[in-house]
């Protein structure tokens, strides 16, 4: 492990920020997290960035502190049986293993195909899309608490999942460092029903000329993909951190307001709250498209900015800020980042 100073974060962030890191590590196997944790440059840097996929990851500003860099990728079965549990390192490339899941006829998981970033993202996050949850498939998270520089264990009912939420956003923010995720998965049979619930599933199954009667797991991830890649600019070509901002929740009262003023409005609803899209709100403050001349709404997905113009981290704050107060002003409804300002 070498600790490099001054690192250029630009090539560190799909969105292609620049940035300078004071001091800057790549962590490649398990034994450089203790070489890590026993040297000196711990102690000395007060603030301490771990970067995974990188997706999401908006810098600001100039980086005072360490960055460090999780690049190791691993994982074990620990039981299989009719339920599987798998222990993924929290740097794996988290659609790589969906597809690896669905390659080995493992199911559970496939409705979250294709979303950018690292496991440890789907802990932070609990991921969320077309109708499944990251919560509904992690067992327990492993991480390692910065304060203390223990080991610890948080089982799945610990972590406090809600929607696009977890305890690592709230109670254990900037405290910690996730290294494993287990999930629970299960044994693909015949009997297995696939979630086709959203809109857009089962007709994009009749077009690619698959039976929906028999359909394999690998073949519905590839629906799911194929569904998200005709939403989704490809980051080795476009400056993105994809989704943005979050859906909103909001609940019954306020979406009777918004019935009564926008009847074109669409929501999916649980027992729990209703989810309106947050694609939609921007879309109708004609936002689809639009610039402040350096960041730019994707022309095919009002949710996903990108950088045109080589931006830099205070550009993509104005602009999420003009956006997010439009949508205040039109709807009463606050935006939240999906993006962690850094």
């Amino acid at each position: 492990m070498e600790i490099l100073p001054n690192v250029n974060l630009k090539n560190f962030n799909t969105f292609m920020l620049p940035s300078t890191a004071t001091n800057f590590c790549t962590i490649q196997t398990p034994s450089d997290i203790l070489e890590l944790i026993n040297s000196n440059i711990i102690w000395k840097n007060k603030n301490i960035y771990f970067l995974w996929q990188w997706a999401n990851t908006i810098f600001t500003k100039d980086f005072d502190g360490l960055v460090v860099k999780i690049e190791i990728m691993w994982k074990e079965v620990l039981k299989s049986d009719d339920e599987v549990l798998i222990k993924v390192w929290a740097g794996e490339v988290r659609y790589d293993f969906v597809s690896q899941c669905a390659k080995d006829n493992l199911v559970w998981m496939e409705n979250l195909a294709y979303i950018p970033s690292s496991v440890w993202a789907s802990a932070v996050q609990n991921i969320w899309a077309y109708g499944s949850e990251a919560k509904d498939i992690i067992y327990s998270v492993e991480w390692i608490d910065l304060f203390t520089w223990e080991t610890k264990i948080l089982t799945n009912k610990d972590c406090n999942f809600a929607y696009r939420d977890s305890i690592f956003k709230h109670e254990l923010k900037d405290n910690f460092v996730i290294t494993y995720v287990t999930y629970k998965l299960q044994n693909y049979s015949k009997w297995y029903q696939f979630n086709c619930e959203y809109a857009g599933i089962s007709e994009k199954i009749t077009e690619l000329w698959l039976d929906p009667q028999n359909i394999t797991p690998i073949e519905f991830v590839q629906v799911i993909t194929e569904i998200r890649k005709s939403k989704l600019p490809d980051w080795h070509e476009v400056w993105t951190a994809w989704s943005f901002f979050k859906n909103p929740v909001i609940n019954q009262s306020h979406r009777e307001i918004l019935q009564q003023n926008f009847s074109e409005l669409k929501w999916f609803e649980s027992d729990w709250w209703i989810k309106l899209s947050a694609w939609q709100l921007i879309d109708m403050c004609w936002f689809k498209w639009k610039n402040n001349w350096k960041v730019w709404t994707y022309k095919s997905h009002a949710l996903i900015l990108i950088n045109m113009w080589n931006a830099n981290g205070q550009d993509v704050v104005n602009f999420a800020n003009e956006i997010q107060n439009s949508v205040h002003k039109k709807f009463w409804i606050t935006l939240e980042p999906e993006a962690i300002f850094i």
